[in-house]
């Protein structure tokens, strides 16, 4: 669309696709008719627009593209003349003699103003489409693509399909961190972490870094794929939807989810201590079956397990906006709204196993069927942009022969890859964030991206979905463990913590008095930071407990940490409490021991 009357009863249209085309005339009531009708789709942003990073424009691009529009600036102004074609041949006839230039080239530079978003950066040169126009040249080893380096200069490396991963964990690790985001500060960052030698010692799983490496990419390269994948990702967006009669997909929104589980094969640091490895990180997925929508994920250093998986069920039940904060990214309130529980779960055999699905069926009314997987999940594609993903049965086939195998007789560290021993598990679920949001606007194979078909599906045909209080889902599918009440705080696994019910009762002194007591707690073991007590007179409430002042050490990591954590730590000394502290040896004994 290239013009409108006043009045919104006649348009000026061009065909974009057209290597030759005029501007023809069309009534808008007949545009309008073909919206309503589903022959026209309005698209949301102009995939052909040129968008370009001024200060990435060489020069000789600039004057080429000043030096155009300086020639058309004043014809494109004369709307509508300029399209009519009488009116336009003689318009074309004036400026030919007044800038020396031919017809052919005035009319160049119109159709492609007209045809890339009637913009100045429509008229830059189209050197970047040389040698084969929207394809990406495939490396060939021991041959450097592009043009030759200067003289002088180190001989660079081609950019394959594992390096471009590196460059999209590298932006959405530091996306949230490092606001505004700075892609000279970004790179520079990306070069000390990812390209240097390391390695892990096979006996600590401690990291032991080199030098850095000889070949490394240019930031041209660097800023040049970005701005490929940022376009790329524009012309994924898909248009508004059809009427009903072009929907294929069975069924609504949360008449059924499914919940997967991945692994990563990444290994991730420390949080506590950044040089100790603690291992490759479990992916959950939930994605609602009607639309694909990704609905809720959760991200474990632990053995797969079925509990992890309700923990990414829960996650569905989530205000996904209040989520995404937590983890440093702030997204629109209706980027993810997603926030409730489906009407049946579908899962593997694999990973329901003999789990108890009471919790699921008997508060949520939410039924677990056992059902295979057929082929490789949409959204595993877009994240394995970013790290390889193994599937369930995979990673346990591969994990069985690792531990039958012999173990090497050299007892020499083992080399990372690209990604290895730099990410910790905080940033890798903001990365898992970003590629699920990414996944779920982005067009599919039917030109429609999950999101849109979850909108639809719940304005057009109603849901099965279910809503019901954030807190009230997680604590209830959190698993429940024992905890001790000491006079140092409430212990779970070495952490203390407190609460406001054990202060107004006073535990504390009384644990201190007359000996320890055993409590009923729900735990994520992803974030130690808070747990949540069990009260038995009120079988549906739950007391936040947050670390204690002397558990400092352990805010923000994950169980898993925490073990490392105290494996490297010194033995602590115990305390032995003044005769008549304690009203029997057996509880003094007892005490010693927790």
């Amino acid at each position: 669309m290239l013009w409108i009357d006043a009045a919104h009863t006649a348009a000026y249209v061009y065909n974009v696709k057209a290597h030759s085309a005029e501007a023809e005339l069309a009534r808008v009531a007949v545009l309008q008719a073909d919206l309503a009708s589903g022959r026209a789709r309005l698209l949301p942003d102009d995939p052909y627009m040129v968008v370009v990073n001024q200060d990435l424009l060489p020069p000789k691009h600039l004057e080429l593209r000043a030096r155009a529009w300086e020639i058309v600036r004043e014809l494109t102004a004369m709307e509508p003349a300029i399209y009519e074609p009488r009116r336009r041949g003689q318009l074309v006839a004036d400026y030919t003699q007044r800038h020396g230039v031919s017809h052919p080239t005035i009319y160049r530079y119109l159709r492609r103003y007209w045809q890339r978003g009637q913009t100045p950066n429509a008229l830059l040169p189209d050197y970047a489409n040389s040698g084969g126009r929207g394809k990406t040249r495939a490396a060939s080893e021991g041959i450097k693509r592009g043009r030759p380096r200067k003289e002088g200069a180190a001989p660079g490396v081609n950019v394959d399909e594992q390096m471009r991963a590196v460059f999209r964990v590298a932006v959405a690790r530091h996306a949230a961190t490092h606001p505004p985001l700075s892609r000279r500060a970004i790179f520079d960052q990306m070069l000390r972490d990812f390209f240097c030698e390391r390695s892990v010692a096979p006996g600590t799983q401690r990291v032991q870094r080199g030098e850095a490496l000889q070949a490394l990419p240019t930031f041209g390269q660097f800023s040049y794929w970005l701005e490929q994948d940022q376009l790329m990702a524009a012309q994924r967006i898909a248009p508004a939807l059809p009427g009903d009669s072009d929907i294929a997909h069975p069924g609504r929104p949360g008449a059924a989810f499914r919940v997967e589980a991945m692994q990563a094969e990444v290994q991730l640091v420390s949080r506590a201590d950044r040089s100790q490895v603690t291992g490759k990180p479990w992916l959950y997925a939930v994605t609602d079956i009607f639309s694909g929508v990704v609905a809720g994920v959760y991200v474990s250093m632990e053995q797969p397990s079925w509990r992890h998986a309700l923990m990414a069920l829960a996650n569905s039940a989530a205000d996904k906006r209040r989520y995404c904060l937590r983890h440093g990214l702030d997204i629109p309130s209706g980027a993810w709204p997603s926030r409730h529980l489906p009407e049946l779960l579908f899962a593997d055999a694999a990973l329901l196993g003999d789990a108890d699905d009471g919790a699921l069926l008997n508060n949520f009314n939410v039924r677990c069927l056992v059902a295979p997987q057929e082929g490789p999940s949409p959204w595993s594609a877009e994240l394995g942009k970013r790290f390889a993903l193994r599937t369930h049965a995979a990673a346990i086939a591969a994990a069985s022969t690792a531990a039958s195998a012999a173990a090497p007789a050299a007892d020499a560290a083992a080399p990372c890859g690209r990604l290895d021993a730099v990410l910790d598990l905080e940033q890798f679920t903001r990365i898992v964030i970003s590629g699920v949001l990414a996944y779920n606007h982005a067009a599919q194979e039917d030109d429609r991206t999950p999101q849109q078909l979850w909108d639809w599906g719940v304005a057009q045909r109603g849901t099965a979905l279910r809503q019901y209080a954030e807190e009230l889902v997680h604590c209830s599918l959190l698993p429940v463990q024992d905890a001790v009440v000491t006079a140092e705080g409430i212990c779970l696994h070495g952490t203390y913590y407190s609460c406001a019910r054990a202060v107004e009762g006073r535990w504390f002194e009384r644990a201190a008095q007359r000996g320890q007591w055993h409590v009923k707690v729900a735990c994520d073991t992803s974030s130690l930071d808070t747990i949540y007590l069990l009260d038995p007179q009120a079988p549906m409430h739950f007391h936040a407990c947050h670390i204690a002042e002397r558990s400092v050490a352990h805010r923000r990591l994950s169980s898993a940490e925490v073990l490392r954590l105290r494996a490297g730590e010194a033995p602590v000394r115990q305390h032995v409490p003044p005769p008549g502290q304690y009203a029997s040896f057996e509880r003094m004994v007892a005490a010693l021991a927790g």
